[in-house]
């Protein structure tokens, strides 16, 4: 199955673009169908520059790798999809873009929250995305309690910024205070935890364990910073529940994956170990 990796596009001129009219393909509450994705030869989809380490990310040549990669080129092979053609935006457009019809889905590992819930689908969780807190051991910190008075890294619209902002309030009721700088992209803010330039970085699990693993004996996963998270694709809502919906056909062959153990392979191959899901049976895509 092909895969097309498009040029990274300005943020700036992507954003404006979405606010155009959605194509009528994807006209408020119409499903986007297989069929119609197989008839314009493949997936349009926006998704983060490749920096989520080991669910999404591109090696030294720009090839892009990576669990949730390797998960979708599985799902075409069961859908019939013929190729995927991507565009790389920051992570601040990425749900703007899906929002707007710019993007059929995003087929990379999104933390499912109780505030985006509200507002997209999700299919069938491949994995573990919890946020937790990476810090340097001169800074003190054992847990969410310790980043208070501390300088916290988090990149824009993401769970970790979610997370931060909720821990900041509970600091503010009690008349203390957590100074939350953002980063468009989370290279960025990694890069300024090592310089000493913040206290501690607020990101999903994996490519914190993946930063540590590259830099030996220099940071510390001082724990979870709220409540666990599981990584899952995202849809619009309007995508689930009709005849060809592609987010039920996702779902369709995600369960295929997992009755067959490739997920399990695929959580082994870039995690070294097998991550624990829901019961799909039970499991709600769109609330």
């Amino acid at each position: 199955m092909g895969i097309v990796i498009g040029k990274t596009a300005r943020l700036g001129g992507l954003l404006a673009a979405f606010a155009l009219a959605a194509p009528a393909a994807f006209a408020a509450g119409q499903c986007n169908t297989v069929e119609k994705v197989r008839a314009k030869g493949g997936w349009e989809i926006v998704t983060q520059v490749p920096q989520f380490e080991p669910y999404w990310f591109a090696d030294e040549k720009g090839n892009l790798q990576g669990m949730d990669y390797d998960m979708l080129v599985e799902v075409n092979k069961i859908l019939n999809i013929p190729k995927t053609n991507y565009t790389t935006v920051a992570w601040a457009g990425v749900l703007p873009a899906l929002q707007a019809g710019k993007s059929d889905f995003v087929p990379e590992a999104i933390a499912v929250t109780e505030a985006r819930k509200k507002t997209f689908g999700f299919v069938y969780p491949e994995g573990d995305n919890s946020i937790v807190i990476l810090t340097r051991a001169d800074t003190g910190v054992k847990g969410p309690a310790d980043l208070v008075g501390k300088t916290v890294g988090v990149e824009i619209g993401s769970a970790g910024e979610a997370t931060a902002l909720k821990l900041k309030d509970k600091a503010k009721a009690s008349g203390k205070d957590i100074d939350v700088k953002a980063y468009q992209h989370n290279v960025d803010e990694l890069l300024d935890l090592g310089n000493r330039r913040i206290d501690a970085v607020l990101l999903n699990v994996a490519p914190v364990v993946a930063y540590m693993k590259k830099h030996p004996g220099k940071f510390v996963n001082a724990g979870l910073a709220d409540t666990p998270l599981y990584a899952a694709w995202v849809f619009r809502k309007e995508d689930f529940g009709g005849p060809g919906c592609i987010g039920d056909e996702v779902n369709r062959a995600l369960k295929i994956l997992r009755e067959k153990g490739t997920t399990k392979a695929l959580q082994i191959k870039w995690f070294d170990h097998e991550m624990p899901l829901p019961d799909y049976a039970t499991w709600k895509s769109v609330e």
